[in-house]
């Protein structure tokens, strides 16, 4: 386990400090673009989000899988390959889109910026291929180092880009420029195997396309329907309401989606690498201790910023980004529910390939797709924002509670084990917020209210510390790197 806590340490720890200022940068960001702006923006990144998962055909995911690098490199090889392709083919489709498309989606703008799709799915896609190939080679180090230059490149850029007029053209190139910048970091890395992959062949290539061919017919399908099912938002919400809509909701998502990121895929891509190895039986330890430890980390480490948002959400959100975005912190409570059991579960729903139950993935995220689908219209027909979002949180926890249970059975933890772990932070993180909602209630100053925040969020992780063994030893390993690199 402690080769496991390093890589975690190495994506965490060396993508925080540059985390934390790309948020910082974000009510800049919020001060120069408005919410059509962002509305706008968001639609560009559903798009390119659905395509750039079609790109590989979820051949990525089979990276970590062969026992030879050789195999490794010749699936990441046909990545590649796919991920060309697919760049072609949507620039070609672009030229062929009806120019009324925008008064048919109701999204006035949005054709202006399609051609640039191409390139960022050529840009997206490479990045999804060397990461796996990096972490199968467990240089989380470099994986950690293109996060950083993702992130921050993306903001100065967006900002950056606002000088010669406020468009929404400055958020999409920095979007790109983010991805171009990362996938030249991690270039350097990949470069090192370049041994290994003179070795590719086309006969390989087409032999292990054929030996993992459940990937595209299973989790290709199950890749797309969860990419499309959070993005469902932005297309109806901008249907039914305004780009504005979408703005707010853009901005709420990408606010309380960064920094659980942060944690969620790092924890994540760890853990598959340590997964695959013990099926392998090239690994220390069992799968349900594991999965176990990685599960109650997740709870004890996201439920309280969780509770934070539902009482503090309309108040961050004006104070940070400004008059006028207070609507999107009504969203993240509204919100909130499905956001954290998608941190629960985006980290272990890897066990799915490692126990080789394509099948059963598949049929949840079509039927999750199509509940959200179905909560989003009948909200968009028969109420405000605020009820379509609220039905689309509802179906979401719903459907990732089930999910959760599941994959932790797999791993032969029962619900009761979960459940427990679940109540136990829960009841925590209630007790030590009673402060916090009494001086909410009897005190209008914010910066009072703020300050009481950061009290008790420090209570609360210094308990979590205390009752986590794990987490007490992830906490002073980080310290003690954090020392030796001052």
């Amino acid at each position: 386990m402690s080769n496991f806590i390093t890589n975690v340490l190495k994506l965490v720890s060396g993508s925080v400090a540059s985390q934390v200022l790309g948020i910082l940068l974000i009510p800049i960001i919020t001060r120069i673009y408005n919410p059509d702006d962002f509305g706008i923006f968001q639609l560009f990144m559903s798009i390119s989000g659905i395509l750039v998962i079609v790109s590989t055909f979820s051949y990525q995911f089979a990276i970590m899988l062969p026992k030879t690098e050789e195999d490794a490199a010749n699936v990441t090889s046909l990545c590649t390959v796919l991920v060309v392709i697919t760049s072609l083919l949507t620039g070609i489709v672009v030229l062929l889109i009806p120019v009324n498309i925008d008064e048919i989606f109701n999204t006035p703008g949005i054709s202006s910026y399609l051609p640039l799709l191409s390139l960022i799915i050529f840009l997206n896609g490479m990045f999804f291929v060397q990461n796996y190939w990096l972490s199968r080679r467990t240089r989380f180090g470099v994986i950690a180092g293109s996060r950083v230059s993702n992130t921050l490149s993306t903001k100065l850029f967006q900002i950056g880009l606002a000088k010669p007029g406020v468009t929404p053209l400055g958020l999409i190139g920095g979007y790109i420029a983010g991805y171009l910048i990362a996938d030249l970091f991690m270039l350097k890395g990949v470069k090192k195997d370049i041994q290994v992959f003179k070795k590719v062949s086309i006969k390989r290539m087409k032999e292990v396309a054929i030996q993992y061919k459940d990937f595209p017919l299973f989790s290709f399908w199950s890749s797309v329907a969860n990419t499309i099912s959070p993005q469902v938002p932005a297309f109806l919400l901008a249907y039914f309401y305004s780009t504005s809509v979408v703005g707010h909701f853009s901005l709420a998502n990408q606010v309380v989606n960064l920094p659980m990121g942060i944690v969620g895929s790092a924890i994540g891509q760890v853990f598959f690498q340590r997964v695959s190895e013990v099926k392998n039986g090239n690994g220390e330890g069992d799968m349900k201790t594991i999965v176990g430890e990685v599960y109650n980390k997740l709870i004890s480490i996201g439920l309280f910023p969780m509770i934070l948002l539902i009482i503090l959400g309309e108040q961050i959100f004006t104070f940070a980004f400004g008059d006028g975005w207070d609507v999107a912190g009504t969203y993240v409570k509204i919100l909130v529910p499905w956001i954290f059991l998608v941190f629960l579960s985006s980290p272990i729903t890897t066990l799915y390939n490692v126990f080789e139950k394509q099948k059963v993935w598949l049929t949840f995220s079509i039927a999750l797709l199509v509940s959200r689908v179905i909560a989003l219209a009948i909200g968009g027909t028969s109420g405000t924002p605020e009820f379509a979002l609220a039905l689309y949180s509802f179906t979401g926890a719903v459907f990732w509670l089930w999910n959760n249970a599941y994959l932790l059975g797999l791993a032969g933890i029962s619900k009761k084990e979960s459940i427990d772990v679940l109540a136990k932070y829960a009841i925590i993180s209630l007790v030590v917020s009673i402060p916090l909602i009494l001086i909410k209630w009897i005190s209008s100053n914010f910066y009072v209210t703020m300050s009481v925040a950061v009290v008790v969020t420090v209570i609360y992780y210094a308990i979590a510390l205390h009752e986590d063994p794990m987490f007490r030893k992830m906490f002073s390993s980080f310290l003690v790197k954090a020392k030796n690199r001052s």
